[in-house]
């Protein structure tokens, strides 16, 4: 009988579906004709809506991102917020591929097509000097990743917006940190899959289960957070302030194919990739060429990547060069949320470092997905 609506919906998105009921209305009885091309005629109008929809709900989570200051300061003291040298550490251990105690997770609305593909980086109206720093915090199966204090602390210490893109199971195995994160109104989090699996190479439930597992693990953490005694006192402004699900996704390895980008797309994610590339997981790097690398490259509505979760070497260091140099030629820092709102968004088709198929080293070198 071929494959379900929705099915053909998830892999095709609902252009694709309409295409195939109209293909295929010649087949069938004249009501239901009509019925089809009632739809066809209307679609624009109902695509719009979705798309307001939609962009409604981004816009409100770009309002709600600053969660209470005071929140932060209610729930950890500046010694357990400052952290230590020693959060940077990796540990090995054995294999850990078990989901989160839950796997429900709240169901977004679509995306506004203009928030389609891989988004490379955003042209701000007006030109506006606005910049969006990203640092990934992965994890794999076989380890607990680190978490760089020092990095946290100078964006705090400086009023830096900021993004993180968190794998699941570090969220997991980083739950205060995760919890602080979510409370501090200058951050953003962002989906970065389970174990930091290869979307070009997973399909099927291994594939879903990496995006998905992820998403219900931000919602359990910001039910704990929000059910702690020192969250309890804002009531609902702590959870007016804090976005109950995450709305970002970065491809780990920034890889991906047609069907990963429509699976993040059709859950309501937007793919976020990067124009700027800090190369801070290289052993070689220095905080001077990342810091060149970056103050090279911007442009208004630049994406930049780089890691917070240990494996970002000289990144901290990088980061006063980074901050002071985009400062003094008008850059301002913003969210991932915020740069979206902010302009033209100019997405690829598919998933890549600087150029297309630069980054298929990854898909021989995780040829089961993952590690």
């Amino acid at each position: 009988m071929g494959k379900p609506p929705f099915d053909l919906l998830r892999k095709r998105g609902w252009r694709g579906l309409m295409a195939v009921l109209l293909a295929i209305s010649p087949l069938i009885g004249k009501a239901e004709h009509a019925a089809l091309s009632s739809i066809a005629e209307w679609w624009p109008a109902i695509r719009k809506a979705i798309d307001a929809h939609a962009m409604a709900r981004l816009n409100k989570a770009v309002r709600n991102t600053a969660a209470p200051d005071d929140l932060l300061r209610a729930c950890w003291t500046p010694a357990e917020l400052r952290g230590s040298a020693g959060d940077r550490s990796i540990q090995k251990q054995a294999s850990d591929p078990s989901p989160p105690e839950r796997i429900s997770y709240q169901k977004q609305a679509l995306l506004p097509e203009k928030l389609g593909g891989s988004i490379r980086y955003v042209k701000p109206r007006n030109a506006e000097k606005w910049v969006a720093l990203t640092f990934d915090l992965c994890e794999q199966a076989h380890e607990k990743s680190g978490y760089d204090a020092d990095l946290v602390n100078y964006l705090r210490d400086h009023q830096v917006k900021a993004t993180f893109f968190a794998g699941g199971k570090w969220m997991r195995s980083h739950p205060v940190k995760t919890m602080q994160l979510m409370a501090d109104p200058l951050f953003e989090i962002g989906n970065h899959a389970w174990t930091h699996g290869n979307l070009r190479v997973l399909n099927g439930p291994g594939m879903y289960d990496q995006i998905t597992w992820t998403q219900s693990e931000y919602e359990i953490l910001r039910e704990k957070l929000l059910q702690s005694k020192c969250a309890a006192r804002f009531g609902e402004k702590a959870a007016a302030a804090i976005p109950p699900a995450l709305t970002t996704f970065r491809f780990p390895y920034g890889a991906c194919n047609a069907q990963s980008l429509a699976a993040v797309n059709q859950t309501g994610l937007v793919a976020i990739q990067w124009n700027i590339v800090t190369g801070d997981p290289v052993r070689g790097q220095t905080a001077q060429n990342i810091a060149r690398t970056v103050l090279n490259q911007v442009q208004p509505g630049s994406i930049v990547v780089a890691h917070a979760n240990g494996r970002g070497w000289h990144t901290a260091e990088a980061l006063p060069l980074i901050i002071s140099g985009l400062r003094k030629q008008g850059y301002r820092f913003v969210t991932i949320s915020e740069l979206l709102a902010t302009g033209e968004v100019f997405a690829a088709e598919s998933c890549y470092e600087l150029k297309p198929g630069d980054n298929l080293r990854y898909d021989r070198l995780f040829k089961a997905g993952a590690p």
